[in-house]
């Protein structure tokens, strides 16, 4: 009951948003390009669905595999 009080005082989708805005910010920081010049993969490591995120940039429209983003780095 009390989850489903405080659910409704914070927006989840909302805060998740933020917090990924704020992750791709910085690497766009990182990198020096555009939002236009990167992106991230989530890929699942095992049958837990587990997963991996990894940066690509991209150079000449070709993804160049940047590095593992750890999720402590999304999360802050």
């Amino acid at each position: 009951m009390l989850e489903s009080l405080l659910g409704g005082l914070v927006d989840k989708e909302k805060a998740t948003r933020e917090t990924i805005k704020g992750a791709l910010e910085d690497l766009s920081e990182e990198l020096g390009a555009s939002f236009k010049e990167f992106f991230v993969t989530i890929q699942p490591t095992d049958d837990k669905f587990g997963f991996k995120l990894y940066l690509y940039h991209l150079v000449d429209g070709k993804p160049k595999y940047v590095r593992e983003v750890p999720l402590k780095e999304v999360t802050g």
